[in-house]
């Protein structure tokens, strides 16, 4: 997210991101980290209970860490398997 920041609400248990005019607030429903990278799965927090989940990745880039949407079907899906384990 280059034009913007973002933050963990850790109270809230959100995604914050802002981009200078307003923030958006997504709930964290769950956080894994897979091959050493660290992924979050949210949703709006506007949204109704039926709301679809979004996956998101953090990298590093240089000194700043970015967000990224997983769009890789492989990597969903990996994301994914890890998700459904770790509800077990």
């Amino acid at each position: 997210m280059s034009d913007g920041k973002f933050w963990i609400d850790e109270d809230e248990k959100e995604l914050v991101l802002s981009d200078g005019t307003g923030e958006s607030r997504f709930i964290i429903e769950d956080d894994l980290v897979i091959d050493g990278v660290k992924y979050l799965i949210i949703v709006d927090a506007r949204a109704g209970e039926d709301a679809d989940a979004t996956v998101v990745k953090i990298l590093n880039e240089g000194e700043e860490e970015i967000i990224i949407p997983v769009e890789e079907k492989e990597e969903f899906e990996k994301v994914q398997a890890a998700y459904i384990e770790d509800m077990e």
